[in-house]
């Protein structure tokens, strides 16, 4: 039978199959191979940043069509009577007057129709709104006298610049048709 020592703390003892015991410590068990983990986990964090990229792509977006209110009012009106008054109290002769208000009426038709291509709902003229729904007339008077020069008062005839404006109002085959923002009443329709 195999005989079996104290131990002494020097180190482990064990008893080897022989019988016999032996100060040397048991050989250590072999790693287990690493595990492989699989496509799953690749596809998860693959998703996932898809989903991070989508969301900040949404939220860009949505940022900036907030800088634009998505309907707003334009008192035309007022806009255009103030520039026909400007026109009566200049020295401008007849014809002038006429390309003038022409460059005047087809700059604000510019801006209008750049407001609705940016997904801007714009309602011209002297409607009655519940709501909060922004004026822009002053934003839009800045813009288009900034391209278009506003006339300069003297002391000319009345009548002949206000005879030229009307001339140039009255023939609508020369004047550009201005856009309401509904577009069943679009150009053409």
């Amino acid at each position: 039978m195999a005989r079996s020592k104290a131990p002494s703390g020097d180190g482990p003892l064990f008893e080897e199959a022989t019988g016999q015991v032996s100060d040397t410590p048991a050989p250590a068990a072999t790693p287990a191979a690493p595990r492989r983990l699989g496509w799953m986990p690749v596809v998860l964090v693959g998703g996932l940043v898809a989903v991070g990229l989508w969301g900040a792509w949404v939220t860009r977006n949505v940022l900036e069509r907030s800088a634009l209110p998505p309907m707003a009012r334009v008192q035309l009106s007022g806009l255009v009577g103030e520039y026909v008054q400007a026109q009566a109290r200049s020295a401008t002769p007849p014809d002038q007057v006429t390309a003038e208000t022409r460059a005047f009426m087809a700059e604000i038709q510019r801006n209008l129709e750049a407001r609705g291509s940016a997904g801007q709902v714009v309602l011209v003229g002297e409607a009655v709104l519940a709501g909060d729904v922004p004026d822009v007339t002053a934003e839009l008077r800045r813009q288009v006298y900034a391209k278009v020069r506003m006339p300069q008062a003297s002391q000319a005839s009345a009548s002949d610049v206000m005879g030229a404006m009307r001339a140039a109002m009255a023939d609508p085959r020369q004047m550009p048709a201005v856009p309401t923002g509904n577009p069943l009443h679009a150009p053409g329709n």
